[in-house]
């Protein structure tokens, strides 16, 4: 039995066109990029922003929730694996374009995916981007994980359909308590 991909699977070895965010799109995320700014002033140096659910998300696998922890850091990504299978959920982990990929093409999807922007061999906003205008992915949640902290950086990915944006260094609970909203357990 051979693994060639179908046409329903996504491949980020190959370069692609990828729409820009409508005017829509843009306001609603500059709003959202404000408010996150102001918690950036409350709290003092993180954002963590979250669309909550409008249902709660069930499980794919059927048991519990899984997460993709695309990270290409190995000590935040155990951290995060650790800290996420101790809250219940199932964790997978990617750190490159290759790995991105055998996830990707997996048969069960994961229920969220957390992604980094800054990958060594990939930009996530790309990946975002490319997840958004793909069918099959098209409604997967997602919350940004980055160390880009600016309002125009938090436009930018949830005008590009981030379901939330958590800045680094982040605290575990709010990255927790984010994941938790967007899938509708919070």
């Amino acid at each position: 039995m051979t693994n060639r991909p179908s046409e329903d699977d996504l491949d980020f070895t190959k370069p692609a066109a990828v729409a820009p965010p409508t005017p829509q799109q843009l306001e609603t995320a500059q709003k959202e990029a404000a408010s996150g700014g102001a918690e950036l002033r409350k709290a003092g140096y993180y954002i963590a922003i979250a669309r909550r659910a409008t249902a709660k998300v069930p499980p794919r696998n059927g048991e519990r929730h899984s997460l993709l922890v695309v990270e290409d850091d190995p000590d935040l990504s155990n951290l995060l694996a650790e800290i996420f299978s101790v809250a219940g959920f199932e964790v997978r982990r990617a750190a490159n374009r290759a790995q991105i990929n055998a996830e990707f093409n997996k048969p069960v999807l994961p229920d969220l995916i957390l992604l980094d922007i800054v990958l060594p061999d990939a930009d996530g906003m790309q990946i975002l981007a490319r997840l958004r205008g793909h069918p099959r992915f098209a409604r997967m949640p997602v919350i940004m994980m980055t160390g880009k902290a600016e309002s125009s950086d938090v436009k930018a990915g949830l005008a590009a359909g981030a379901d939330g944006y958590v800045s680094k260094p982040f605290r575990m609970s709010a990255l927790v308590a984010a994941v938790n909203l967007v899938l509708g357990r919070a």
